[in-house]
């Protein structure tokens, strides 16, 4: 087989076969054409993913040095200026590296099938991964299943570092639960400065504000795999309020295991 050939998807090498036959894929049955798009499916998945965890370990391993070179300035470097120059060095920095996160995240969504999870649970891996003492966290939702992407902690996780980034001084943030009967509501709501008016609806656009741009969009997508959505309703200057609607389906009293049907 020539070099060319080791490059080829599975379905390119399945429709050269074809053409040396003389007959292309004009005689190829429909089950082997859609065994081979599901072969060329997965092949580029795979180069997707190779390239990705590749480029992300590469450049966050210079990133560390960056770093490292920037903590040392700071100790040698006695100029204001130099020294706010080595600060913006340092929020690139960050920002970068949270962009990365984004970029991992966002290329495993959806890679595991949808799933009920113990709302409760969920919420608890969220304040873990949030650990802000600052921020006093009430959780008052019962004991709730929700059927979501399994990333729906890290959905979760994104309101809450939200209101601790750009809540201004926000000292607690209530979540809580309520069945309307044709849809059920998780709020989390915070007592910070809220969201203007205007940019209500913009805060979940791609790459809109004053971060990254990606979390909030994140979040929404996350939701988005099994139609749950999210809005923010809280009056400017009296705290974010983010409503997750959960329709019909997507949550049930209990814990993760299905219900036992008895027979």
């Amino acid at each position: 087989m020539a070099d060319r050939d080791l490059q080829m998807s599975p379905f390119e090498v399945h429709v050269k076969e074809g053409d040396a036959r003389g007959d292309g894929d004009r005689t190829a049955s429909l089950p082997d054409e859609c065994a081979a798009l599901r072969a060329e499916n997965e092949f580029l998945k795979k180069k997707l993913h190779l390239v990705g965890s590749v480029t992300r370990h590469d450049v966050l391993n210079q990133m560390t040095a960056i770093v490292g070179y920037n903590e040392l300035l700071e100790m040698i470097v006695t100029d204001e200026k130099q020294k706010s120059y080595i600060e913006r060095e340092k929020f690139a920095v960050d920002k970068i590296r949270r962009l990365f996160q984004f970029a991992k995240d966002y290329q495993n969504l959806a890679v595991e099938p949808p799933r009920w999870q113990g709302l409760d649970n969920v919420i608890h891996r969220a304040m873990e991964i949030f650990d802000n003492p600052a921020i006093q966290v009430t959780v008052s939702i019962g004991r709730i299943a929700v059927f979501a992407d399994s990333f729906l902690d890290k959905a979760i996780f994104q309101f809450l570092d939200n209101a601790a980034r750009y809540g201004g001084p926000v000292t607690e943030v209530r979540i809580t639960f309520q069945d309307r009967g044709t849809h059920a509501e998780v709020t989390i709501e915070d007592n910070g400065c809220g969201i203007p008016a205007a940019d209500k609806d913009r805060i979940f656009e791609r790459g809109y504000g004053k971060g990254t741009g990606w979390g909030l969009f994140l979040a929404r997508e996350i939701l988005a795999m099994t139609s749950i959505s999210v809005t923010e309703s809280g009056e400017p200057g009296k705290g974010a309020r983010f409503v997750i609607t959960l329709p019909k389906g997507t949550y049930r009293e209990g814990g993760e295991a299905p219900p036992l049907t008895v027979r």
